[in-house]
């Protein structure tokens, strides 16, 4: 019988990892994996965009007939047979963001360096919430966010955190607004509450992030707090438009407390007038948060960076690195003119976080956050900024808003597509095939044309060419395209473009033209 405590597995050695002898198990593990990793994106990232499977198909695949996760395994199973599990059954059924014609969301291609700070951020297992739980880690991501803050453009006394992404930064930025800022307009020695949150106004563009509604109903809001103000043809946030529901709504006897603009939409990767919207929240008393999520790091760029202006006359701004710093998944971040705002917001004394020296209290970061334990989410980033360098990433920024230009520039060119607006503001593209072309195409039904871009989009997804997500402008479908591949090149414009000129007679007949 083995001696180890942990001689029931059939490899103690990595499950008992104290003592040295564990190490070539170890390593032999690491080795293992890295090369699931490697094979997954040579073999399978790189081969297709997405799988053809459908939902319930892929459900089917997994799970068996009954399309029912199993349940959960009693014994246990040996590293090696784990592993190979993940290369038959996961890694074909993937969505790979780094093959070159993905033009995804906003996932892009991770960063090798990155993906060390993940295996090292795993190891390490921080807590980043009360400072002895992660003492390093909680100087890294105050580093972090003192370069994201250059970024935005904040300065002394500003401040922020990292986040799992854009939605609960959005809820923390919104949170600041009620707590801090809207607490100061009633006059209230305390944040409000309850009905106090009625009769108010958040306005925002028709191209915001769905989390800025969500956040005001999380938050308590009622339904009619958010006033939605028409964006501009280029799907722009102007300053007068807001101000003018402003007055509307003061005569109406509403009270105004705060404008969410946003900087690269989901949408289009417009950029509000952001300049605009700060002299009408500074004329009017209120409060102004950008979702910057994916827009700041246009920042990064010299050339790029006039093409995201203002963000440092914002009271709270989102950035996320995992859609343009090109990291892994999850990592967000709000960052804040006032330090105060967060610790005066968040700031609670559990029992058990304990100070012996008031005066050497050290960082802890559950004084400024929604959540608790965090995971180390800064080492990657930290890690692939160094790598890289500022000018390195602002470099990739300028290839994907120029691949995009290039994007636009085929379908200016063409009269079989047309791309709304014409040229995109950073490197998100939205546009439409036009069956026959464009004489022809204004012919036809409407609907049937938005059928159409649909059938279109799975026709792509299943030749396994390329990909482009749709979305809903003015009412009408369209293809969506996001250039956030570092990878990607015109060749793959050119490739994209002539397949779905290959599919669109098979798409016209589904769609009924």
């Amino acid at each position: 019988m083995s001696k180890s405590p942990f001689g029931w597995h059939p490899e103690p050695d990595l499950v008992g990892i104290h003592e040295p002898s564990s190490r070539p198990a170890l390593e032999r593990l690491g080795s293992e994996a890295w090369a699931a990793g490697l094979d997954y994106h040579f073999l399978e990232g790189l081969r297709r965009p997405v799988g053809p499977d459908s939902y319930p198909e892929l459900r089917e695949r997994l799970f068996g007939a009954s399309r029912m996760p199993s349940p959960a395994p009693d014994t246990p199973t040996p590293s090696s047979e784990v592993i190979d599990e993940f290369r038959r059954r996961l890694a074909p059924y993937q969505y790979n963001a780094a093959h070159t014609r993905s033009f995804s969301y906003f996932t892009p291609p991770v960063l090798p360096m990155s993906i060390v700070g993940e295996l090292l951020a795993q190891w390490t297992n921080q807590g980043v919430d009360v400072w002895h739980a992660g003492p390093s880690a909680s100087l890294v991501e105050e580093e972090v966010i003192a370069w994201l803050r250059g970024v935005v453009g904040y300065g002394d006394g500003s401040f922020g955190l990292l986040t799992s992404g854009g939605v609960m930064a959005n809820l923390i930025g919104m949170t600041l607004s009620r707590d801090v800022h809207l607490r100061a307009l009633l006059g209230l020695d305390r944040a409000p509450r309850g009905r106090e949150l009625e009769g108010l106004r958040v306005y925002a563009s028709d191209q915001t992030h769905f989390s800025i509604a969500r956040a005001l109903d999380v938050l308590g809001f009622p339904a009619d707090t958010l006033r939605v103000v028409a964006s501009d043809e280029r799907f722009k946030l102007h300053g007068a438009p807001v101000a003018e529901a402003i007055a509307e709504d003061r005569r109406a006897g509403r009270r105004p407390f705060a404008i969410a603009g946003v900087a690269g939409s989901t949408n289009t990767g417009s950029v509000d007038c952001i300049g605009e919207l700060a002299d009408v929240a500074q004329r009017e008393g209120l409060w102004l948060h950008v979702d910057a999520a994916y827009g700041a790091a246009a920042r990064l760029s010299k050339r790029d960076a006039p093409r995201v202006t203002d963000l440092e006359r914002a009271d709270s701004v989102t950035v996320d690195p995992h859609k343009w710093f090109f990291q892994a998944c999850d990592i967000g971040g709000l960052v804040v003119k006032r330090r105060e705002h967060l610790r005066q917001t968040f700031n609670r004394s559990p029992e058990y976080y304990r100070v012996n020296r008031p005066e050497d209290e050290p960082l802890h970061w559950y004084q400024y956050s929604i959540e608790g334990t965090r995971r180390f989410r800064a080492l990657k980033l930290w890690l692939s900024w160094k790598h890289l360098g500022t000018e390195g990433l602002g470099r990739l920024v300028e290839m994907n808003d120029d691949l995009a230009a290039y994007f636009a520039g085929q379908i200016a060119a063409s009269d079989d597509f047309e791309a709304i607006p014409p040229v995109p503001e950073l490197s998100i593209l939205c546009f439409r095939h036009l069956p026959g072309g464009r004489a022809k195409a204004a012919a036809l039904d409407p609907a049937a044309i938005d059928r159409y871009q649909d059938r279109l989009q799975r026709a792509l997804e299943v030749s396994g060419e390329a990909w482009v997500s749709t979305t809903k402008l003015r009412g009408r479908t369209y293809l969506r395209a996001g250039v956030v591949n570092y990878l990607s090149t015109g060749a793959d414009v050119d490739r994209t473009l002539a397949v779905l000129r290959e599919l669109s007679s098979a798409a016209a007949r589904e769609a009924g033209l």
